[in-house]
């Protein structure tokens, strides 16, 4: 058996959003725990999706027509 430990995180809620989580939790049996953790999980999966995106559009050489394509394969 695998044994994984925890830290404690601590962070401020808006007292909206921490009846949002209680409501949600109450709802459908899941443990505020779980929910936070798994939005925190897909949030930063998010952020580093778009940052590798706007990498890749930042190192791309940009839009090549087809025919600018087909002119430059025909030059060599």
């Amino acid at each position: 058996m695998v044994s994984m430990s925890n830290e404690v995180f601590s962070t401020k809620l808006s007292p909206s959003l921490k009846k949002q989580l209680e409501a949600a939790s109450n709802l459908l049996g899941i443990r505020k725990n779980f929910i936070v953790e798994e939005a925190i999980r897909e949030k930063l999966e998010d952020l580093l999706d778009a940052h590798d995106l706007r990498q890749a559009i930042s190192e791309a050489t940009g839009f090549h027509s087809w025919e600018s394509i087909k002119k430059e394969i025909g030059k060599k």
